[in-house]
């Protein structure tokens, strides 16, 4: 759920980056599976989950700071990461 520029800089390994507003037309595009939602303050994982949640997909996490992955144990890819 985070911005292009977020996504490039630094993202999860293997994550599928799609914009909150692009949500509802791409989810077909999200693995099937449990599903981890994060950005990089929360706001967005947590509307994102919500509709996540009404469309039946099922959720193992939200993250309300993308700075948290690294030491939750999750692999960064990029430039940053």
């Amino acid at each position: 759920m985070r911005r292009a520029d977020e996504h490039d800089a630094a993202r999860i390994s293997d994550a599928v980056n799609i914009p909150l507003h692009e949500l509802w037309d791409r989810l077909d595009d999200i693995p099937a599976g449990d599903v981890w939602v994060h950005c990089a303050g929360g706001y967005r994982a947590s509307v994102a989950a919500s509709m996540l949640d009404a469309a039946g997909r099922r959720l193992v996490a939200i993250d309300d700071s993308f700075d948290n992955a690294e030491q939750v144990g999750l692999h960064l890819v990029g430039p940053q990461a």
